[in-house]
């Protein structure tokens, strides 16, 4: 068997009727045996599936075609190679074996819960996190029992009012680690998903100009695409280790755009952040266990004796923390917003820019076969398209990103 490119014969009567017949993103292969001659065209998708089969049986001054239905090129090939052609127009065991290699499609949601849920880590503070609140729900059962008329005393009071608030800390703290680490998991797996996906596109951005350039056999390209495709690889398999699969598995990823439209303001933002950022939780659970101790010293005790300066201090040390670590939160959160913004803003620009770029290309491509442009016109034209294409490609990788980004800061 004699496989050829993706490209048809430079001979004008040959190419005129491919592309008559075919569009020139098909590939072909040519048997020969003493007496036929078998010219197959193949249109493979992005899962090295082809849509159609077209087989010309050529012999003397007779020409015949069939038509076959949806299989994997592999098997096909298969059974070509082993000498038996008829056997690529059998239809119900190939189509059967095309089923059992089916990719399973993997969307971003499922992703992330997929390694939420397959992460040891993780799984072991949710346990810890299951404990505290069971041990605190005892806490506050049993210390529910103390009576206020029955407390008399700092001590009793301490055993009272302050255990109870130190078991409602330590929940919260317990709880603010376990979204932490979730917050964090589900960001690494969300790049990596995007990461792969624009690498993906890239490639498939890469093969469709290489296959517009009938003109050329751009080595250059050539050595691109397969830089692209080893970082695919690479992309992939960090992936998979997210997801605890085998590192090479394959998977049928989405084009996905994170939504965070409309934007709420910088202020609502900001809020939300206080509200919702672990580290803020555990920083507001620290205030108010201190305020505790302050309340109840001040009530069974004088506020000016050592252990009423000493809650005081104490209240006043989670306050300055507090606010140092809201300065450290508006600013990281200002910086995403504004990334998310102007990541938002170059993603329209540049699917305009390409949208834009497609109706020139196509233009000078009618124009081209009318003689009306030259082909170096097309060479520039395509040219730009190209960049056009990967840039909003680009784009949309960079969005995710900062949304992303976005929203760990807020603590979502």
């Amino acid at each position: 068997m004699q496989q050829r490119s993706t490209r048809f014969p430079r001979r004008r009567e040959s190419f005129f009727l491919a592309q008559t017949i075919f569009p020139i993103t098909f590939s072909y292969f040519v048997l020969t045996n003493n007496t036929w001659k078998y010219i197959l065209f193949m249109k493979f998708d992005n899962d090295n599936r082809y849509h159609y089969i077209f087989l010309l049986f050529i012999g003397g001054s007779i020409m015949k075609s069939r038509l076959s239905k949806h299989i994997y090129s592999t098997t096909l090939v298969a059974a070509l190679l082993a000498g038996n052609a008829h056997l690529a127009l059998a239809e119900e065991p190939l189509v059967a074996a095309a089923e059992q290699t089916q990719i399973v499609p993997l969307s971003l949601d499922h992703a992330v819960e997929q390694a939420l849920k397959n992460d040891v880590d993780l799984e072991l503070l949710r346990l810890t996190y299951d404990n505290t609140r069971y041990e605190t729900l005892m806490t506050l059962r049993d210390k529910a029992a103390i009576k206020k008329d029955d407390i008399n005393t700092l001590d009793e009071a301490k055993k009272k009012y302050e255990e109870t608030a130190k078991a409602q800390k330590t929940l919260l703290v317990d709880e603010a680690s376990y979204n932490a680490s979730k917050i964090s998991l589900q960001m690494q797996v969300q790049k990596a998903y995007f990461e792969a996906r624009a690498l993906e596109e890239k490639i498939k951005l890469q093969k469709n100009s290489i296959r517009r350039q009938t003109w050329a056999q751009d080595s250059a390209a050539k050595e691109k695409l397969s830089e692209l495709e080893n970082s695919f690889k690479q992309a992939l398999t960090k992936l998979n280790e997210l997801l605890n699969e085998k590192r090479d598995r394959q998977w049928l990823l989405e084009t996905s755009k994170l939504s965070y439209t409309p934007l709420p303001t910088l202020e609502e933002t900001k809020a939300l952040a206080y509200q919702k950022r672990p580290d803020m939780v555990k920083a507001e659970a620290e205030r108010a266990f201190a305020q505790v101790k302050v309340d109840y010293t001040s009530e069974y005790a004088a506020i000016s004796t050592y252990k009423g300066r000493i809650a005081l201090n104490e209240l006043r040390k989670a306050e300055l923390l507090l606010q140092k670590l809201k300065q450290k939160v508006d600013q990281e959160v200002s910086d995403a917003y504004e990334k998310a913004v102007a990541a938002k803003k170059a993603l329209d620009e540049s699917t305009a820019a390409k949208d834009e770029a497609w109706k020139t290309y196509h233009a000078t491509l009618t124009d081209y076969a009318n003689k009306k442009v030259s082909l170096n016109d097309l060479i520039e034209t395509e040219a730009e398209l190209f960049d056009s294409e990967t840039k909003a490609a680009d784009s949309l990788y960079q969005y995710n990103i900062a949304v992303s980004t976005l929203n760990q800061s807020v603590g979502l």
